[in-house]
């Protein structure tokens, strides 16, 4: 029996739709089918809000999708309402998104630190450099080197994180705390055997010790500044 095709992961694209026929939706269906299908349709299924087949509330099936999704790809231009909620959404999960916006227009405000790709759709060579971008952070993303912080997560820290990610940030520390552990048994037993020719040393080891635990405090304390807002 041949064994089934591993389903793609999704890759949802946020944009403004407009009504059919509306200049809106002729700019949605173009940047779908000529950058993102063509960039990316080898490695993700692309899915758009007005696409989704199933029955039921179109709003649950969006946030689904701005969870669950792989990769959100979102269009700035026009600074529309939806786009920028659902976007919110995205950004409140912490989950990676790649920005793009024409360039007539202007990124929002509380976007302009964000990586944008700006591009002139009626430009064949600024779409291929559109194209291309997308690619390399694709690439990038892929690697899983590239750690994806998001503003809300960046604004918050472990607060805004997810359980896996607090879980993580619990493991460091266990691990720092093991580490002073250690150092300080060493430290202890060069005490008991050392002569003066070793003080250069211990003051070494002392001074890292010190170094971790300053860092330590200062993660300890950014939690419990949030935890008391």
């Amino acid at each position: 029996m041949p064994r089934a095709k591993k389903a793609k992961p999704i890759c949802f694209f946020v944009t403004p739709i407009g009504e059919p026929e509306s200049a809106e939706r002729k700019r949605a269906d173009q940047i779908q089918r000529h950058i993102i299908h063509e960039t990316l349709s080898s490695r993700f299924q692309i899915v758009r809000a007005d696409e989704l087949p199933h029955p039921g509330s179109i709003t649950h099936q969006v946030i689904e999708h701005l969870y669950g999704s792989a990769l959100v790809i979102a269009d700035l231009t026009g600074s529309n309402a939806n786009v920028a909620y659902e976007l919110a959404i995205r950004h409140s999960f912490n989950k990676v998104s790649i920005h793009l916006i024409d360039k007539n227009d202007v990124i929002p405000f509380d976007l302009k630190d964000e990586r944008t790709i700006v591009f002139d759709s009626s430009d064949m060579d600024s779409v291929e450099e559109c194209k291309n971008s997308i690619r390399k952070i694709v690439e990038a993303i892929l690697t899983g080197k590239v750690p994806y912080r998001s503003p809300v997560f960046r604004a918050l820290g472990v607060i805004a994180s997810s359980t896996e990610e607090q879980g993580a940030f619990l493991d460091k520390i266990a691990d720092q705390i093991d580490s002073i552990a250690t150092d300080v048994s060493s430290i202890d037993t060069t005490l008991t055997f050392s002569d003066i020719d070793e003080i250069d040393s211990i003051k070494d080891a002392m001074a890292e010790m010190s170094k971790v635990l300053d860092d330590l405090k200062d993660e300890v304390e950014k939690i419990s500044s949030k935890l008391d807002c």
